[in-house]
């Protein structure tokens, strides 16, 4: 995983695309960390999928979607 991401600021984009996934936000990380998440993008259009694989890959990306209202909500209810 990317380590210029702020930790809870990962933890908010892990728990935005594990529920778009269908999976929990610490079986997205273990798949992302062992690099086997093709299976966890599966079930996702073809668009989506590289819309996501670029957000987990580029920080400023990643920071674009967490500015959107859906993350900050979560965002807020993680520094809980």
């Amino acid at each position: 995983m990317n380590n210029n991401i702020d930790p809870k600021k990962m933890s908010a984009l892990l728990a935005i695309a594990s529920k778009k996934l269908g999976t929990s936000p610490e079986a997205l990380k273990a798949q992302l960390e062992s690099g086997s998440f093709d299976k966890a993008l599966g079930n996702l259009p073809q668009a989506k999928q590289k819309k996501l694989r670029q957000a987990l890959s580029d920080p400023k990306s990643a920071e674009m979607l967490l500015s959107t209202p859906q993350a900050q909500e979560i965002y807020k209810k993680l520094q809980k």
